[in-house]
């Protein structure tokens, strides 16, 4: 049986203040928490937004409270190239992990976690992100 969480921890394009926040999370959020987890994180140069795998650096983002996650889903589903559990072709696997928000609270939370078993995602120009940070690359980048 799939773990179920209450929350989702986003470390990207979601995050507010980037593109893809107010299309799919707009009106959505009742509260953002800043948070991390454990993971590695890349820019993928040839797409313009982040990947994060498996790893034990720290990987910082923000942990949704949304009222109806289930609601969400389908818009969250195609952005992140999500076909359904154990899909091949996804671009993004959606899974359980645990987040800690900054004030010590763990939690469970679904994340899009980038799925480098598919072969299209093996071609990526992936950039490692040492601070486990995308909105810091950003905006050292000036793109934030």
């Amino acid at each position: 049986m799939t773990k179920k969480a209450k929350y989702l921890f986003i470390y990207g394009s979601l995050m507010e203040g980037f593109f893809n926040s107010e299309k799919a999370l707009r009106g959505k959020v009742e509260k953002r928490i800043k948070a991390k987890t454990k993971g590695r994180l890349y820019h993928l140069a040839n797409k313009g937004y982040p990947a994060m795998v498996s790893g034990e650096d720290t990987v910082y983002g923000e942990l949704l409270v949304i009222e109806d996650l289930d609601d969400i889903f389908p818009i969250l589903n195609e952005i992140e190239n999500y076909f359904g559990e154990n899909n091949p072709n996804n671009e993004y696997n959606r899974v359980v992990i645990e987040v800690e928000t900054l004030d010590g609270k763990k939690e469970l939370a679904y994340v899009y976690q980038y799925n480098d078993q598919n072969l299209e995602n093996q071609k990526d120009e992936k950039i490692y992100i040492p601070s486990g940070n995308w909105r810091k690359y950003m905006n050292e980048r000036g793109n934030g």
